[in-house]
């Protein structure tokens, strides 16, 4: 794998900022809850940032009573802030459970969102060329038509400059139908050089197969070089320049909590990468990156640091 050129940041993260709130019981009766900040696309910055990689992030946070927290919290991660504009409106809310550890438990409120501000003037080609990694997911998308512009857009830019663009499909039919989810992909999937499609469900609903290896070889003909099909506790199948090889997750361990665990295993591996390591270590990488999440709990201060993994 060819080295990545030398950039201000690692990777950029183009995602939407929700505020967590988690409790050990039952959601709906629980008198108790920790607070945070949280989201897919801020757990792959957060996760990245925390191992040692230069991450900025763009995106959109409402001038609510969060506002301050959320920005305290992002930069406390070691996440750039300098492209997060602030907007009128409501933050994302989303509450979470481990009362069963195994199984994800979400209640999503979104009392207005932030991330309908996000849109394609936010993204230019300087902001783009100055990352080694492009990533977004469709958790970004899902939210309007202007934030679906802005992800091609973003994608496009570092496709045109040999910039690295990573994606995850991250499908929430609770968001949004099955047709928008795959009219989405579809339109950024020329432009991906890395894929994180989840096995079997999500893969089954987005391109007809349930097995890695089907999967693998169905985006490798459609011009993507890595793909990391994630496959739960199992761990994941990498399939890189003609090889495919399985990357099983240790097992022994207990786990306290899934939330969000895939994409703790994103920013694990794309900070490996950042770093010029091949796909096959970047996700034996990310597996044990996954792993210190899911046992130690929940939230972001749960996510490894350098000092507790190395690549």
């Amino acid at each position: 794998m060819n080295q990545l050129p030398v950039r201000d940041y690692d990777i950029l993260v183009i995602g939407e900022c929700f505020v967590e709130f988690h409790c050990d019981g039952d959601i709906c009766i629980s008198s108790a809850y920790t607070k945070g900040i949280g989201g897919a696309d801020v757990v792959v910055a957060s996760t990245a940032a925390r191992l040692g990689s230069g991450v900025s992030m763009v995106s959109s946070v409402a001038r609510d009573p969060f506002h301050s927290m959320i920005r305290e919290r992002l930069s406390s991660q070691g996440i750039n802030i300098d492209h997060i504009i602030t907007a009128q409106g409501y933050n994302g809310i989303y509450f979470t459970s481990t009362r069963y550890p195994e199984q994800r438990e979400y209640l999503v409120h979104r009392p207005g969102s932030a991330a309908e501000q996000i849109a394609p003037s936010m993204i230019y080609e300087d902001l783009i060329e100055n990352c080694k990694i492009v990533y977004a997911s469709s958790e970004l998308q899902s939210v309007s038509r202007a934030a679906r512009h802005a992800v091609f857009k973003a994608f496009h830019f570092a496709h045109s400059n040999d910039i690295m663009v990573a994606y995850d499909p991250n499908i929430r039919l609770q968001r949004w139908s099955l047709e928008d989810a795959k009219e989405s992909l579809w339109s950024v999937l020329p432009l991906i050089d890395v894929i994180f499609p989840s096995a079997p469900d999500e893969t089954k609903a987005l391109f007809g197969y349930e097995r890695p290896l089907d999967v693998i070889g169905f985006l490798w003909d459609r011009g993507i070089s890595i793909v990391v099909v994630k496959t739960g506790q199992e761990g994941c199948v990498v399939g890189y320049d003609g090889k495919i090889e399985e990357c099983p997750q240790q097992t022994g361990s207990a786990i306290a909590d899934i939330t969000l665990i895939g994409s703790t295993f994103c920013g694990g591996f794309l900070h490996c990468i950042a770093r010029g390591y091949d796909p096959f270590h970047a996700a034996r990488f990310a597996n044990s990156v996954a792993l210190f999440k899911g046992v130690k709990g929940s939230g972001i201060d749960a996510l490894p640091t350098a000092d507790d993994l190395t690549v």
